[in-house]
């Protein structure tokens, strides 16, 4: 209420000094401090709400992965080291991915989707054991059976469209491993 007030009287006291054209250069540099504020503003909660879409995203590409890595024996996958069918693992990425992330077959998106355009899965990686120890293509360390996903799409911006366009894109890089090891006894 307090603040309410305030905005009042100086909604009052500037008509009274534009009626009386006093005052002037005050407003115009109360503008200036106000409309790069309110942009400032608008960025921070402009970020936040693309960085919520990125960690919605992430999650769906961590999901898919996982149910990638638990299409080998599940029995297997207890004792250590597994062999993961590539092409099965790949399958069945997609399949999740395209759930997870309310996509149609040609990964477009449908209504509700975080994507704004079509999901692009640049890179999909399959690390059995032989092909590790080492590092995915951006440099992360591999040493268990592993998929390698680097995924992009784009997301339509809320605010500061004008400013900085329409879209953002958003690059998601996740290496997923399940290893645990069950010991016999």
């Amino acid at each position: 209420m307090r603040v309410l007030k305030w905005f009042m009287d100086l909604f009052h006291q500037s008509a009274k000094s534009m009626r009386d054209k006093k005052g002037i250069s005050s407003i115009f540099i109360a503008l200036l401090f106000l409309i790069p504020f309110m942009t400032f503003s608008m960025f921070l909660i402009e970020s936040r709400f693309l960085y919520t879409i990125k960690n919605s995203a992430d999650d769906a590409v961590v999901a898919a992965a996982l149910a990638a890595l638990k299409s080998t024996n599940p029995v297997d996958i207890a004792y250590g080291e597994y062999v993961l069918d590539p092409y099965a693992a790949r399958d069945t990425f997609y399949e999740y991915l395209k759930k997870n992330m309310k996509l149609d077959e040609n990964m477009n998106p449908l209504p509700g989707s975080v994507a704004a355009g079509p999901v692009h899965v640049d890179e999909f990686i399959v690390y059995n054991p032989g092909s590790y120890p080492t590092f995915c293509p951006r440099g992360t360390f591999i040493k268990n059976t592993s998929i390698h996903v680097v995924a992009s799409f784009k997301a339509k911006r809320p605010v500061l469209t004008g400013l900085f366009g329409k879209y953002v894109n958003i690059v998601i890089h996740r290496d997923v491993d399940n290893f645990y090891n069950l010991q016999e006894e």
